[in-house]
């Protein structure tokens, strides 16, 4: 079987994996608000670190133009792109191993991973700003293995477009001048950059037109998030160490151990872009584990995807001693593990407590699955005047204002459902 139709066979795979197990309901978090405004039919004209432009416009327009609901358009805004982001993991790994079924078995093992299951089955930005992260690591690396000036352009252009959906990317810069570094031509390295400074300078221009602080492209006046992950104290910073070791555990179980074999493959046979990848790894990695934000877990996708790299790698040099083709059907059980892990978990004096306060949302449940078939839902929380020791003041704000635009064309009923 050829490379593109293993491809198109891991998208349409995911695609229904992810569209079968999304939510059934508007979710909890930051998802209502971004329904809200899609509902709105009004398009955000600002680059600010909550905006997400790029991402949010383009729901906007799906709605506006092209007739569709908000909810559907948010839940293919996420579905969609996570589909297309699994199988661009296959032909990044393609890049570095020959063998599909280890390319196959890494691919799985990030479709599978809970951070990024996650995110596909709820509305959030994050899957479409891996889209755009996996599709600058590709024209990266082929701009690295190839004497074409086109993909060391294209790769700078989405690099900088990527920042119109989520400004954590900036994170991948650093990454991006390795790769200029590593080039040695003056007159593609200009012209890359130029491509892309475009859209970044765009961002300054349109916030300027709005009257916005130069700052406020990258930091926001609703949180104090910058400021406390630097006034964060030693033993924080140990606490977010352990939290990003349990994440990863989480996120990729035993697979996890193939990636130290994958990195030293990695640098001994691929020395060049291995700079680039170690590079990326780094400050994604770093801005992911000491970001002092209370969801920092989905910061870890953009680390996540090169991770999985390494995994492949860690396989391909590991084949060569044992027989690790017959474990081609393992990431299959991942989904069991996350069960597994909830039954354990839900006996403890701990998990007991937890399911009890975060019931409201469907308690541990909620937290340790990736799927959200059959979830509650915000609407009907709010509806309901549901309590908590939780702040969801705002939740409840934003959901009251989605029920009365609802209210012009559904019954309360059917607004229950929702």
């Amino acid at each position: 079987m050829n490379k593109k139709t293993i491809t198109f066979l891991i998208f349409l795979s995911f695609f229904v994996i992810y569209y079968a197990g999304s939510f059934s309901k508007i979710s909890f978090g930051d998802c209502i608000g971004f329904v809200l405004d899609v509902e709105k039919r009004t398009f955000l004209p600002d680059f600010k670190p909550l905006t997400h432009f790029l991402y949010i416009n383009t729901a906007i327009f799906c709605s506006k133009y092209l007739g569709m609901d908000s909810i559907f358009v948010m839940r293919m805004m996420s579905v969609l792109p996570a589909a297309m982001t699994v199988s661009l993991v296959f032909v990044l790994i393609k890049e570095f191993v020959k063998e599909n079924w280890i390319a196959i078995i890494s691919t799985l093992v990030f479709g599978f991973c809970f951070t990024f299951w996650r995110s596909a089955e709820t509305v959030e930005v994050y899957t479409f700003n891996a889209l755009w992260v996996i599709l600058f690591l590709i024209f990266s690396i082929k701009a690295l293995k190839s004497p074409s000036k086109n993909y060391i352009i294209t790769a700078g252009l989405i690099l900088g477009i990527s920042l119109w959906v989520h400004i954590q990317n900036i994170m991948l810069i650093p990454a991006y001048l390795v790769l200029l570094y590593l080039k040695h031509d003056h007159k593609r390295i200009a012209i890359s950059f130029i491509a892309f400074l475009l859209p970044v300078l765009l961002m300054f221009f349109v916030n300027y037109q709005q009257n916005i602080d130069f700052r406020y492209a990258f930091v926001s006046k609703k949180g104090p998030w910058v400021e406390n992950t630097f006034e964060q104290g030693f033993m924080d910073l140990v606490k977010d160490v352990i939290k990003a070791l349990a994440f990863l555990i989480y996120n990729f179980n035993i697979f996890l151990l193939f990636s130290f074999a994958g990195i030293i493959y990695l640098y001994k046979n691929f020395k060049t872009e291995s700079f680039f990848l170690f590079t990326a790894c780094l400050f994604t990695l770093g801005f992911a584990t000491l970001y002092a934000v209370s969801d920092n877990y989905v910061f870890f996708i953009p680390f996540y995807i090169i991770l999985t790299a390494f995994i492949a790698l860690g396989i391909k040099k590991m084949s060569s001693k044992y027989a690790l083709k017959k474990l081609m059907l393992t990431p299959l059980l991942i989904p069991l593990f996350y069960i597994f892990c909830l039954y354990v978990v839900s006996l403890t004096p701990q998990g007991k407590k937890f399911d009890e306060e975060k019931s409201y949302k469907d308690g541990l449940r909620y937290y340790m699955l990736p799927w959200l078939h059959n979830n509650i839902g915000c609407i009907e929380f709010t509806l309901d005047n549901g309590q908590t020791t939780d702040n969801v003041e705002a939740l409840k704000e934003s959901s009251s204002e989605f029920i009365e635009l609802r209210k012009k064309y559904q019954t309360p009923e059917e607004i229950r459902k929702l």
